[in-house]
């Protein structure tokens, strides 16, 4: 069975991850390239899950595990995961630090991930990480209609943001696959377009 590449894009919030993942698709498309996207569950938790609970975070996490085992039997030339392996490890550590969970609940799921790769190779070939500033990351939510009151509330505000981005920091500081950051917050749509589409056309002329 021929293996697919894979790519993972996980980022600080509004940094143009899933803008990067939607124009990248279109642009592997017309190199005749067979593309699946593998969306984020994030926005289709069931509303009688109430956010910021750990129960939450296993549900996002249940559907990750469900499109990488997808992943092992798909025909495309490359899988893009807007959020995947190494965002379900991130999540389960972040959480501890904002008192979702217990570190003992986060370390039963970064344990079961782990198995599972151990198992069925899950990560990814290549990771994405998008970040950017928090002003910029406030203004680009405050100024969307896509998202409601409560979710700008949460999502845009310093303490938040820089909690977010030290963990993330942190974290992609222990990535065991290639990975390359990009910082959006000086450069424009095309240019970060520009830049994505570049490094995954060297990505894939690496593995051919």
């Amino acid at each position: 069975m021929r293996k697919p590449t894979t790519i993972e894009f996980i980022g600080t919030p509004n940094s143009g991850k899933t803008d990067s993942i939607n124009f990248l698709s279109k642009q592997l498309a017309e190199m005749n390239l067979q593309v699946e996207l593998k969306q984020e569950d994030a926005e289709v938790v069931p509303t009688c899950i109430p956010k910021k609970t750990w129960e939450r975070n296993l549900w996002i996490a249940q559907g990750q595990v469900k499109s990488l085992i997808e992943s092992k039997f798909s025909t495309a030339d490359v899988i893009l995961f807007d959020r995947g392996f190494f965002d379900a490890m991130f999540w389960a550590n972040f959480l501890v630090t904002q008192g979702v969970c217990t570190k003992e609940a986060s370390d039963v799921l970064k344990s079961f991930l782990c198995s599972l790769d151990s198992q069925f190779t899950f990560k990814p070939d290549f990771l994405f990480i998008i970040d950017v500033s928090n002003e910029v990351s406030i203004r680009r939510r405050c100024s969307s209609t896509e998202y409601n009151e409560n979710e700008v509330l949460v999502f845009s505000n310093n303490p938040f943001l820089d909690s977010y981005r030290e963990e993330l920091k942190k974290f992609y500081k222990t990535i065991d696959v290639p990975c390359f950051v990009l910082d959006t917050s000086n450069i424009s749509i095309s240019e970060m377009h520009d830049i994505v589409l570049k490094k995954v056309e060297e990505i894939l002329n690496d593995v051919n």
